[in-house]
């Protein structure tokens, strides 16, 4: 901290020419050069706009805190830390002047606490983006403390002081010194104005610049910048309540060190999210709340002469503040560039068109390789995740899928809003949509051009772990609010292990439209208990068929289930419990029978030319998870050491985690027998362990594939460490081979991707917690799947890149179901109709398999002997054959 030139207050009658010369240089006088005049600043809002939403330039932190109204800017809902980002002007470092001023108030008069109001200057982050700066970046924090003390940097009890009951006027200006710059505060009330000065270095004005209206302590300058580690790359005090309250308005920021980045801002049209399937596209258009303006977005295309056609309209829902655009009948031969436009006010009687590009990509049916990116649970530590993005975009997928956790709870800081209070819905959405936004503005680079499915998950619903219980509330005796959570208790236990949801159906719903309304229309959209929508449904893309599940909406509740248990956040604690011989409870469901029956029809649906088929859902049906001696629960995970690479820990046990999907053990089963009829991978998240494993139900491999994506960014690393070697382990892989889980689940471990203390760029937490995502390549001449996992901070192209350790890994597509089958019945051939769709069936009808086959001959496996029914079929055409009484006979054993 440097030491202070000097400090002077003065008084001054209304209209003395000091003061204003000094304001008009801020605001209204030219500036010294065209530069400047480019670069300069001054607010605009709305005296007709009431919204949330401050306006493009700007980020809010937290965004339902604030509110553009009559005209001025107004932190409606006090709190530590409150501010607001401008996100187009930095001020740069190289020598020259600063001045930034702007006019506030109390919203309404009152006494106030600890606080204050003014400007934050010089903000700079690790990360080093400017969007990381808005949400977490530290600055020198100046302008007026509660009592009245004018400040720069830190408060001195000899300072000055006005009187906050009155609308003011606050200046800061920055001129160059032979010590670095000599900042001025200049404060004007009702004629009068007040002023405090000191010398300050360079570095301490060059960064973004902010509004703020703080109820927590003036933190004190930083002498450099907190390194980041898990937690601490929240701001502190940021904690709800308060009595700063205060409007701003005319906020201008000028001189020769301000630059412009017009291309920085954000907004209204925020991002896009699309799918398209069988001839109908979805797209979704995502805004920020915007109050009373208008409602309508449309959407258009360009035509072969580059001209732009509108092609549909969307009504902006008022809760998830996304337009969802559908077009049936699309032409899917071809790449088309495509935009969405939106018109809103920009003063009296004027309106600014905005638009949002991107290209809608044509259908890849005729690629002989579909590049699957398949992500998960996208925590902010290492936001924006630009190494990420770039790395997962070098692959060139054709579809991507979110599979859940694109938000957490304590994502941008300032807590989350858990509350079914009717008065809170509202703040709470915003909260959310805030969080959501987020998400957005790291991958929408991404998601304008690449197919891409969103699905919510257990932190997309303010849960650490969910049991939908068909869609009923949780517990509301043990639902509250949750003030802020700068730990990862992100809920208490009981609400959530109490089965349900714990937020409203209105928020609930609020939540799946802005993460899945551009998927394909729901299979069965009649909605579960509350009102609450369904989404489950198929994706058909590039020939390949996705089965799109929520495997926690119909999921029962295991601590309602077996009591005896005594289940805490999907744990038993009871000692004695043997969760392989008791949790198997009967009535338990996992999938529901809705979605059981989607399936069965999904199975037998191979139309549309489709080859390969994946189901999709949020969590693995296998319970790939250790902890050391002694625990029986992840609570200690985040805590638990990191190994050097290729270390494999000793003593540790299995342990039965009910919020995966190998519980319950029986629906499990029952769900996997289903996929098994179409071949289909299971494709999942969730765990922020890599995996890939076989399913096994009656007997090892009998089952499907699993392959379960790293998490992209994550706090709370699992692992795999089974204190004994397996039959059929890889050779020097331990861990790998025939298992059962904890549940009794048969399971064949591949690979899995532990935690490891691995070298390279980026965040130690990042390597260290083996974040990555998975790329699948899925090959239409050989029907094979090639399955990697990469680790996030490595760049693929670069020379020698190597995935994770035991990775890639071909899947044949007839192992999801027919690996080691013992059976087989007679040769087919269709006599030259290439590629029919084969299904095989019992005697009495029930359908065993059906597939599409590469080429005109095919020879059923089957894993039971009996008598069967074999038909070929083209499901576009007229093409139909039938073998029927064909006689399964042994052949010898696959090798497992």
């Amino acid at each position: 901290m440097s030491n202070r030139l000097n400090r002077r207050s003065f008084v001054k009658k209304a209209g003395s020419t000091a003061l204003s010369a000094t304001l008009l240089n801020v605001s209204d006088s030219a500036p010294t050069s065209a530069s400047e005049i480019a670069n300069s600043f001054q607010s605009a809002w709305p005296h007709e706009a009431d919204r949330p939403w401050p306006g493009p330039d700007y980020w809010s932190n937290p965004l339902q805190d604030w509110r553009v109204r009559n005209g001025r800017l107004e932190c409606c809902s006090p709190g530590g830390d409150r501010n607001v980002a401008l996100l187009t002007r930095t001020v740069a470092d190289r020598p020259g002047d600063l001045r930034l001023s702007v006019r506030c108030g109390q919203i309404e008069r009152a006494s106030l606490d600890q606080g204050f109001v003014g400007f934050r200057v010089g903000i700079k982050h690790q990360m080093g983006d400017y969007r990381a700066t808005a949400i977490y970046g530290q600055g020198m924090n100046t302008g007026i403390s509660a009592d009245g003390r004018l400040f720069i940097g830190s408060i001195e009890t000899s300072a000055p002081r006005v009187d906050l009951a009155h609308e003011l006027r606050l200046e800061l200006q920055a001129q160059p010194s032979a010590a670095g710059y000599t900042a001025t505060l200049t404060a004007a009330s009702q004629g009068r104005e007040v002023q405090t000065s000191r010398y300050i270095p360079a570095d301490w004005l060059s960064g973004a610049l902010a509004l703020v209206c703080s109820s927590g302590p003036v933190e004190p300058i930083p002498a450099a910048l907190k390194p980041i580690k898990d937690f601490s790359f929240y701001p502190p005090n940021q904690q709800r309540g308060g009595t700063m309250r205060f409007w701003f308005a005319d906020w201008a920021v000028a001189g020769s060190k301000v630059d412009q980045h017009p291309e920085r801002a954000y907004g209204p049209i925020l991002f896009t999210l699309y799918t398209l399937s069988r001839g109908t596209l979805k797209l979704a258009a995502q805004f920020p709340p915007l109050g009373n303006a208008p409602r309508t977005a449309v959407l258009q295309v360009q035509d072969d002469h580059a001209d732009w056609q509108s092609i549909a309209t969307a009504e902006l829902d008022p809760d998830a503040w996304n337009a969802t655009f559908r077009v049936a009948s699309w032409n899917a031969g071809s790449d088309r560039a495509y935009r969405v436009l939106y018109s809103m006010p920009d003063g009296p009687g004027a309106l600014k068109r905005y638009a949002y590009a991107g290209t809608i990509r044509q259908d890849p049916v005729d690629k002989p390789q579909i590049v699957v990116g398949l992500l998960t649970c996208i925590w902010d530590f290492g936001f924006p995740h630009t190494d990420f993005t770039k790395h997962l975009a070098h692959h060139k997928s054709d579809i991507l899928f979110w599979t859940g956790d694109q938000i957490y709870e304590p994502v941008g800081g300032f807590g989350a809003i858990q509350s079914r209070a009717p008065d809170l819905i509202v703040p709470a959405m915003v909260d959310f949509l805030r969080k959501w936004f987020i998400f957005g503005w790291a991958v929408r680079d991404l998601t304008r051009d690449i197919p891409s499915v969103c699905m919510t998950d257990d932190h997309d619903m303010y849960h650490g772990n969910i049991w939908g219980c068909g869609g009923r509330p949780a517990n509301p005796a043990a639902v509250g609010e949750t003030a802020r959570q700068d730990t990862v208790k992100y809920s208490n236990y009981a609400a959530q292990d109490s089965g349900g949801y714990k937020m409203p159906p209105r928020w609930v719903n609020m939540v799946q439209r802005v993460q899945t309304s551009h998927l394909p229309d729901p299979f069965d959209p009649t909605p579960v208990l509350q009102g609450i929508a369904t989404y489950y449904t198929e994706l058909h893309w590039g020939g390949l068929s996705f089965a799109i599940l929520e495997d926690r909406k119909w999921k029962s509740a295991p601590k309602m289930e077996l009591p005896d248990a005594h289940i805490e956040n999907g744990f038993p604690l009871n000692p004695t419990w043997d969760s392989a011989m008791h949790s198997n409870a009967p009535d338990a469901e996992l999938l529901g029978q809705r979605q059981l029956e989607f399936l069965e029809h999904w199975a037998g649906n191979w139309s549309g030319g489709t080859w390969m088929k994946f189901v999709v859902s949020q969590t693995p049906f296998g319970c790939l998870h250790t902890e050391p001696k002694g625990i029986d629960r992840d609570d200690h995970d985040p805590e638990e050491l990191i190994p050097a690479v290729g270390t494999y820990l000793e003593g540790d046990h299995l342990v039965a985690d009910h919020d995966s999907g190998a519980w319950p053990q029986h629906a499990r089963n029952v769900a996997i027998l289903k996929w098994r009829k179409a071949f289909a991978v299971h494709l999942c998240g969730d765990q922020h362990l890599g995996s890939l494993s076989h399913y096994g139900v009656h007997e090892f491999r009998d089952g499907v594939y699993g392959v379960c994506t790293p998490a992209i960014s994550n706090i709370w690393p699992r692992r795999w460490y089974p204190p004994h070697q397996a039959s059929n382990a890889l050779p020097g892989k331990p861990g790998t081979g025939d298992y059962l889980d904890a549940f009794g689940n048969r399971m064949t471990v591949f690979a899995v991707a532990n935690t490891a203390r691995y070298s390279g760029p980026g965040l130690d937490g990042l390597r260290f917690r083996v974040t990555g995502y998975t790329i699948l390549i899925c090959d239409r001449a050989t029907r094979k799947t090639m399955v990697t996992a990469w680790p996030r901070w490595l760049d693929p192209s670069s020379p020698g890149a190597k995935p994770y350790d035991g990775w890639p890994i071909a899947l044949d597509q007839l192992d999801n179901g027919l690996c080691g089958a013992e059976w087989q019945l007679r040769d087919i051939n269709t006599n030259g109709f290439r590629n029919p769709v084969v299904q095989v069936q019992k005697a009495e009808g029930e359908v065993v398999y059906t597939l599409r086959i590469h080429g005109e001959s095919f020879t059923p496996l089957v894993r039971d002997p009996g008598v069967y029914t074999v038909i070929a079929f083209d499901p576009d055409g007229d093409y139909h054959k039938q073998w029927s009484m064909l006689q399964a006979v042994r052949r010898r054993p696959i090798q497992k």
